[in-house]
């Protein structure tokens, strides 16, 4: 019995095996002859919604603006050029006061100087008495040497030249006396040069000068300047008829905005080592001023904005609309995404000013887009 089992557990053992290939390649065999097909599903394309802003060809004119510091053009230390006790004082010699060209500050005691002058015409008196002593001399010396008879030429001593040359010396001394006397004279008057605003007084009533002594600091009031650094960037976009061109200053004066004209009168010409800056100097006069504040307060910081060279094709675009490596995306005709270069020739603070690289009339996209492909299709919206 035991060999009988021995012999049939290995038969069935093969049987169930080949039964169960042959059921397995059946079934593979039917799903090899009957595949399944899988559903497919049209994909549908994203078609991102943008933003766009319309380039305008036109004729561009650079902005440049600067900023700096009201100052005098003129400063002035008038400084007495006579001596003497202080008889009259300007009530307007004070710090602010304003003087017209010519009017009178200050006077000096006049006396002595009156005195020194009339002394100086008396010596010119005298000299030219001396001198027409000399002349007479030296005519009868002339004629006494014809009465001796003596052959020859005299001699200069004889004729009294050496006299006579010395008595016109002492007539043009004494004139010269007169004329500084006379100059002294009219420095007792110390008058405005021009016309100006106090910025310093030294002087008090009462009080004595000394020569070269200090009366007071003064600064030309009817103009007033300011130096504008300008960066190297800038310079390159000087016109050439920088000088004399129109300036707008504007200034906060406490709670207002002003406005001031100004013109270009010089550029110092050198940069400064420091700031890589030329500076650019405006000048603004107190006839071209209306209201209170004819002119900015020396001291103030004022801002000034002119105009530079000019384009004849230009665009101006977003910054935001700007991608990497100066290039837009543009809408194309067929509202697809065109990837361009070009050509930024200055940035702004909002803006950039396009001068190569477009056509008048592209659309170019403002807004992101996720995965930008070129040649993908985009739906501009409506501007």
């Amino acid at each position: 019995m035991s060999e009988q089992h021995r012999v049939i557990r290995p038969l069935v053992k093969f049987i169930a095996m080949v039964v169960v290939l042959g059921l397995g390649f059946l079934v593979m065999g039917y799903f090899v002859n009957n595949p399944k097909k899988a559903q497919q599903n049209e994909r549908e394309e994203i078609v991102p919604r943008v933003e766009w802003h319309m380039l305008k060809q036109e004729a561009y004119e650079v902005e440049l603006s600067a900023q700096g510091q009201v100052e005098a053009v003129t400063q002035t230390v008038l400084v007495s050029e006579v001596g003497g006790a202080v008889e009259f004082l300007s009530s307007k010699l004070k710090t602010g006061g304003r003087f017209e060209k010519g009017e009178l500050m200050l006077r000096v005691s006049a006396a002595d100087y009156k005195a020194q002058l009339e002394q100086a015409r008396a010596n010119v008196a005298d000299a030219e008495l001396q001198l027409a002593q000399e002349e007479a001399r030296a005519v009868q010396a002339l004629r006494d040497w014809k009465k001796l008879g003596r052959g020859g030429e005299p001699s200069s001593l004889i004729l009294r030249e050496p006299q006579l040359k010395s008595a016109k010396a002492r007539v043009v001394a004494a004139e010269a006396s007169v004329v500084q006397a006379q100059r002294d004279l009219k420095r007792t008057e110390v008058k405005a040069p021009y016309a100006c605003m106090v910025a310093n007084a030294y002087v008090d009533a009462g009080g004595y000068l000394v020569r070269t002594g200090r009366i007071a600091e003064i600064y030309e009031a009817d103009k007033v300047q300011v130096r504008m650094p300008m960066s190297l960037v800038d310079v390159t976009y000087f016109p050439e008829t920088l000088v004399g061109s129109d300036v707008r200053v504007r200034a906060e004066v406490g709670r207002a905005v002003k406005d001031w004209k100004g013109k270009v009168v010089r550029t110092e010409g050198m940069i400064d080592r420091s700031t890589h800056t030329m500076m650019v100097v405006v000048e603004m006069l107190e006839s071209d001023g209306v209201g209170m504040f004819k002119l900015p307060p020396i001291g103030l910081f004022v801002k000034g904005t002119f105009g530079g060279v000019e384009f004849d094709k230009a665009a101006r675009l977003p910054r935001k609309a700007l991608r990497s490596g100066d290039s837009v995306w543009v809408v194309s005709k067929e509202s697809k995404l065109e990837v361009r270069s070009v050509r930024v020739e200055r940035r702004e603070r909002e803006y950039v000013v396009l001068t190569d690289g477009f056509v008048d009339g592209d659309k170019v996209i403002t807004s992101p887009i996720e995965l930008p492909i070129e040649g993908m299709r985009v739906d501009p919206a409506v501007e």
